[in-house]
């Protein structure tokens, strides 16, 4: 019997208070997304109406150097065709690796071309999981850019490299740059 798992975690051709969560329910092959699951399907058991429907899901490949990242990425924003403005860093730019001596890696961002919203985020350097999850919850918080920017994070703090990235994302301009599908730059004339 094969059975779907809504993204309300509600399974059909089962009785009708039988909710699935992780794998079984086609969720990413995360613990943390697993345990999300359970909770939606926890809170809608007790009358909620939560749903997986749009959900940020991060990760982290905990190597040497880590490797983390949440929402897009630059080649899924040109497949997309999501016009957007690119942020970037070498992680050497963040203060806090001279007083560890790990400056390998960089920090990258989209960054909408149309607004200040963050698109995703990918690090790639030491503490990078802990620096997704600050730019996660902006995200989630629907916060531009600039919030992380302009805000004072302590020094020398890993974090406080966000302020240095997000000082390199391009102005805005009357004129968007769209990356095309074979990654060559086309001006439109914004209307």
């Amino acid at each position: 019997m094969s059975m779907v798992i809504s993204a309300q975690m509600s399974v059909s051709r089962l009785p009708p208070r039988c909710l699935g969560d992780g794998e079984c329910a086609g969720s990413p092959h995360f613990t943390h997304v697993a345990t999300d699951d359970f909770r939606i399907a926890r809170d809608n058991l007790n009358g909620g109406k939560r749903t997986t429907d749009g959900r940020l899901v991060p990760f982290c490949i905990f190597t040497d150097l880590e490797l983390a990242r949440v929402g897009l990425s630059e080649s899924e924003a040109k497949q997309r065709a999501i016009s957007y403005r690119l942020a970037t860093i070498p992680m050497m730019k963040v203060s806090r690796t001279a007083t560890t001596s790990e400056t390998r890696g960089f920090l990258k961002a989209p960054i909408s071309s149309d607004s200040d919203e963050i698109l995703g985020f990918t690090a790639f350097g030491a503490e990078a999981g802990e620096m997704m999850a600050v730019v996660q919850t902006a995200m989630l918080g629907k916060m531009p850019h600039t919030v992380l920017r302009y805000a004072v994070l302590a020094h020398p703090m890993m974090a406080e490299g966000l302020t240095v990235l997000f000082t390199t994302v391009p102005a805005r301009s009357g004129a968007r740059s769209t990356p095309s599908r074979s990654g060559e730059q086309e001006a439109e004339v914004a209307a």
